[in-house]
């Protein structure tokens, strides 16, 4: 018996005996709280809407430690979140993410809004929750209400607001494993009947956990000897603004600021071909490092108009992301074989404009269609640098380059680009819910995008820029049928069509061999959903269920060309997923919980496409002459690369697992003099999958792990302080969380693990 399907027993049994034991026992006056989200941009409960939502509290945050996008992974069903490069965020929901995540250009499939508005760069998933009130997550196409950029789903990060009640706050203090230093705070104050604040920070320091353990010269400046330091370590700053005007009894302004700050020696990225041994030591002769400022300014002014709830949604955001990486992974004097190559630096900036306007019915149309319409509008400007240093005489030094334009060689050269890509999306869409019955409703929607970007792009071998100018004008919507089933029961069927617009590429190729070309097309996904939602036991059970297929066209992905340095974003014409969830929260007896989420899914590339793997490519940089070892076969003199291609079909897509799951014991009781304490045991599980849609054993299959964490709580009588112990990683795995094979450069595959155990005590303060 393999070691996934004995877990996959083991949970079916784990479930059905959990559901027994909530069945058996009786305890009065226990319900399941009742949720109420925005996922469809007004309140409903999670129960009433006809798509799969995860929705977790603030107390569902604090009891996971959950404090940053990563620790999402298999949090809900089928969302897995890998780090790409060490410091790019991708989630995947379903199976589907961001495949070409080395382009600036191609969006996150997984679009992220913040209290509503629509966040814009992918590097905004690298900022620390902060004052958090839940966050939902909205799985499946969302090409609707929330348009481009979701062909994978949505997540909204709801922030606590301004109340005019009292003046009160918290405060928490943890320290833990790796001298970890994390103090957060929040403050509400009500200035006048029509005027509040709340304002929040968040510092955390804390040392990495990924030790390198190299001593020798320094790559980037040989006479320095460079003695290796801790990586994964942590130094982030975050602060939030947030100020509420009731400027009449049907007008409210919001105006919100963020800000966030935080820098590294790197990320502890381990060469497949390191012999260093321990998992979370490496031998890495660059001093790597990253900074990242992250800023978000919003303003939402809500109108009761009568008729409807008028809503405007603005907002200004800038990133700012600096990082010098070990780009080969390896030390020269452990792996000489291996080209020295060094990202210094790679630099990201953008900037973003976006206003989106809601009009959200009061009263239904003719006393029967409820209704949304509404319009939304960004310009993002992104400002992208990238000089490589290589060692091309393979000597173990780098020479360097003059940092001028075009670029000028001492000897040494490696991928130099500077591009420019401007993006301007204007879309507007409307949705309407119709009752054919007193138990069946219709939903439809329709969204008009029309998206441009203009690139001009610069690299050394063709300084003279190139102008880019892909479009995209193209239709998404979605038809679903809700059947009240009975009292607290909803089934419901859906179709969704979503969209992610094309882009363009830093580097490309040109004429009819082409595999990588100077623009992408757009990626659409047309989903099917069947799901079930119920509540049972006087709603002390409930179990929600969905089961789905996608049919995937022009999925983006990281593609190489045989010309150096000709990797970008292609496109996949088809492929398919499907798959099936399961989402239980059962009470049990007077003091316990039990939560439950699984997912099962299977991937494939459904047509022929030929494409090249870069890992046979592994000599992939400049000689002197222009071809390496390897392009001395491709570029032969018939050109006849039939032996180097590879039909991907019936491949699996990747980061697609098989199998997630989160499952969740909870304890809860008051003690006879009013104080009350708590826990929680969570065992988490992530299946399988391959990093990449080669499907190369060699380098793509990322194994499964499991994750055992534990919350222990007590809160004094009348709640005014508290105490947390938490073990993350109780039973210290050494999980792997992401693989990366670099499409620039010497195209070397990397390991980030997650981290060992951590061991955290938190303080807890309300006034």
């Amino acid at each position: 018996m393999s070691k996934q399907t004995f877990k996959l027993k083991s949970l079916a049994i784990a479930v059905a005996v959990s559901n027994m034991t909530a069945i058996s026992v009786n305890a009065e006056d226990r319900a399941i709280e009742q949720i109420v989200v925005t996922a469809e941009k007004r309140n409903e409960s999670l129960q009433d809407l006809s798509q799969a939502v995860t929705a977790l509290t603030a107390k569902d945050l604090d009891n996971k430690y959950i404090s940053s996008f990563v620790d999402l992974s298999a949090i809900a069903p089928g969302v897995t979140v890998a780090k790409n490069e060490g410091f790019k965020t991708i989630i995947s929901i379903r199976g589907v993410g961001n495949e070409a995540n080395q382009n600036a250009t191609a969006n996150p499939s997984v679009s992220y809004h913040m209290d509503g508005i629509y966040i814009a760069s992918p590097y905004a998933l690298q900022t620390d929750f902060i004052d958090i009130e839940r966050i939902e997550i909205l799985r499946g196409p969302q090409g609707t209400l929330f348009g481009q950029n979701s062909t994978g789903g949505a997540i909204n990060v709801i922030s606590a607001k301004p109340n005019f009640e009292e003046f009160a706050g918290k405060a928490d203090l943890s320290l833990g494993t790796d001298n970890l230093r994390k103090v957060r705070g929040t403050v509400n104050v009500p200035i006048n009947d029509d005027l509040a604040m709340r304002t929040s920070f968040s510092r955390v320091k804390q040392d990495g956990y990924t030790q390198n353990v190299y001593n020798g010269p320094n790559a980037l400046n040989p006479s320095e000897t460079f003695v290796g330091k801790d990586m994964d370590n942590i130094d982030n700053l975050s602060i939030r603004t947030d100020w509420l005007w009731k400027a009449s009894d049907t007008l409210s302004l919001r105006f919100l600021a963020q800000y966030f700050t935080g820098e590294s020696n790197g990320a502890g990225i381990k060469g497949i071909d390191d012999p260093t041994p321990g998992a979370r030591n490496l031998s890495q002769d660059t001093d790597s490092s990253y900074e990242l400022d992250s800023q978000v300014y919003g303003l939402i002014a809500e109108w009761d108009a009568g008729f409807a709830v008028i809503k405007s949604l603005t907002s200004y955001q800038k990133d700012d992301i600096t990082v010098v990486r070990d780009n080969d992974r390896h030390s020269f004097d452990t792996n000489p074989e291996i080209q020295i190559s060094v990202f210094n630096p790679e630099i990201n900036i953008q900037t973003t404009f976006t206003q989106e306007l809601n009009i959200i019915s009061n009263e239904p149309l003719f006393g029967k269609l409820d209704w949304i319409v509404g319009a939304f509008y960004l310009d993002t400007d992104i400002e992208i640098t990238i000089r490589e240093e290589l060692d091309v005489g393979r000597d173990g030094v780098l020479d360097g380059y003059t940092p001028s334009f075009p670029a000028v060689f001492s000897g040494d050269r490696g991928f130099i680009s500077d591009s420019n890509p401007q993006r301007e999306s204007l879309s507007f869409y409307g949705q309407t819910t119709y009752p054919i019955s007193e138990t069946v409703r219709l939903i439809t929607g329709l969204r008009y995008t029309k998206d441009e970007v203009e690139s001009t792009v610069s690299n050394f071998f063709a300084p003279t820029p190139a102008f880019i100018n892909p479009k995209t004008e193209d239709l998404t919507g979605r038809v679903a049928l809700e059947w009240d089933a009975g009292d607290d029961t909803m089934t419901y069927v859906s179709y969704t069509r979503g969209l992610k617009p094309g882009g363009s590429n830093l580097t490309f190729s040109e004429g009819d061999e082409a595999l990588v070309r100077a623009a992408f097309e757009d990626e659409t996904i047309d989903a099917y959903e069947i799901g079930l939602k119920s509540e049972f036991m006087k709603s002390r059970v409930r179990t929600n269920v969905a089961a789905f297929y996608y049919d995937y066209t022009n999925l983006q992905f990281q593609a190489s060309d045989f010309n150096e340095f000709g990797s970008g974003v292609s496109n996949i014409p088809e492929s398919e997923i499907y798959g099936i969830e399961l989402e239980m929260t059962a009470l049990i007896g007077d003091r316990f919980s039990l939560d439950v989420k699984l997912a099962s899914m299977q991937s494939e590339v459904s047509a022929d496409y030929l494409a090249l793997d870069n890992r046979l490519l592994i000599e992939d940089v400049l000689l002197a002459d222009g071809v390496t070892p390897a392009k001395e076969e491709i570029h032969g003199a018939n050109r006849d690369v039939v032996g180097f291609l590879q039909n991907l079909s019936g491949n699996e897509l990747a980061k697609t697992p098989g199998l997630t799951a989160d499952i969740s014991l909870g304890f809860e009781d008051q003690m006879k003099d009013g104080a009350y304490i708590g826990a929680s045991l969570q065992y988490t599980y992530r299946g399988e999958f391959e990093q990449r849609v080669f499907n190369n054993p060699e380098v793509d299959t990322v194994d499964s792990y499991d994750l055992i964490n534990l919350t222990m709580s007590y809160d004094n009588p009348g709640e005014v302080w508290g105490v947390d112990l938490i073990a993350y990683n109780l039973l210290d795995e050494d999980g792997i969380n992401s693989a990366m094979t670099d499409v620039f450069g010497v195209n070397e595959t990397g390991f980030q693990f997650v981290a060992p155990r951590q061991l955290m005590v938190r303080f807890r303060y309300n006034f």
